[in-house]
């Protein structure tokens, strides 16, 4: 009974102790938060002319009903079978192409979901990333692109274009120009900043690109792939300039930190404890410059402003 009783004991000193060294983030802006999902799980949402989002609160695909078959971007496996469902709720046309927004799992790992009467579309380098992964959740496309290519089904347009690779090399734009939406997955995050170290972005700088490539299409809705809500140009906008943000306080950041001053402190017997001080000081400098700008307009901004800046140093420094 006495072990019982301690072990009991230290299990709620334990319990506690965790739950004390868990992190306080700051509130979500409401500038960031979206429609509740219902509990079905997921929410289809109407956004111009029989074209439909699909999310479950932290995933989004894209429904295009065109009158001869229906064109879906994306398939979250998070989102798994409820996006068959969510075509059903809108249409009984098939699913006649389905769109690679690139080749990450998360995204797209649901693909398989679709009929053999789907055809698959994707950026040539998607599909080479796909056909070396061989995995049957993510069937390997018939049709590929090297810059641009239109796909034309009923009523509606859909342009694909690539703009030399941001996310990933093969990340496509997908533009709807009647209905003026843009879908450009993982590099805005309408109301949030950008995941972590910038959304594990492959070319920073190309990244950062894509904002200025974003903009220069004529569009009214955006759809980004993630989190609460679609998004508007302001958001994209607004999205430029935190990364621009980031960008001047890290280039700072540089500049001032002293790394012989570091050295002098922590000593050159562990590099690796030299080097990760020194970074560590100019991202921690950088954050600091950055955070009360935006942590009452950007959800996430005290959660990975830090790996921003980190990521952001590397690709100065190095790129």
């Amino acid at each position: 009974m006495l072990r019982k009783a301690v072990f009991t004991v230290v299990g709620v000193f334990l319990f506690l102790s965790l739950a004390s060294a868990q992190p306080e983030y700051a509130p979500v802006p409401d500038g960031a938060k979206g429609p509740a999902i219902p509990e079905t799980g997921y929410l289809v949402s109407g956004i111009s002319d029989g074209v439909y989002s699909v999310s479950n609160g932290v995933y989004q695909a894209l429904i295009i009903t065109t009158g001869e078959g229906v064109i879906v971007v994306d398939a979250p496996p998070s989102i798994g079978p409820n996006l068959l469902k969510a075509v059903s709720d809108v249409t009984s046309e098939p699913v006649k192409f389905f769109i690679y927004s690139h080749e990450h799992k998360d995204h797209v790992g649901a693909a398989a979901l679709f009929s053999d009467g789907t055809t698959y579309v994707a950026h040539e380098k998607t599909a080479e990333h796909l056909a070396r992964a061989n995995d049957p959740n993510r069937p390997v496309p018939s049709v590929t692109f090297t810059d641009d290519r239109t796909i034309k089904l009923g009523n509606k347009r859909v342009e694909l274009s690539n703009k030399g690779g941001n996310h990933t090399p093969g990340n496509s734009f997908i533009y709807l120009p009647e209905q003026k939406i843009l879908m450009v997955v993982d590099v805005v995050y309408p109301g949030w900043v950008p995941f972590k170290s910038f959304a594990e972005a492959k070319d920073v700088g190309r990244y950062i690109e894509a904002h200025d490539q974003i903009l220069e299409y004529d569009f009214e809705h955006f759809v980004g792939g993630h989190l609460t809500r679609l998004g508007t140009r302001r958001d994209v906008e607004i999205a430029k300039e935190y990364v621009l943000d980031v960008k001047a306080n890290a280039q700072n950041a540089i500049q001032t930190v002293d790394f012989s001053a570091i050295a002098g402190e922590v000593g050159f017997a562990n590099p690796f404890a030299l080097f990760k001080t020194y970074l560590d000081t100019v991202a921690n400098t950088c954050t600091k410059a950055t955070t009360p700008k935006w942590i009452d307009e950007l959800g996430g901004t005290d959660v990975y402003t830090f790996d921003h800046c980190l990521s952001m140093h590397f690709h100065l420094s190095i790129d």
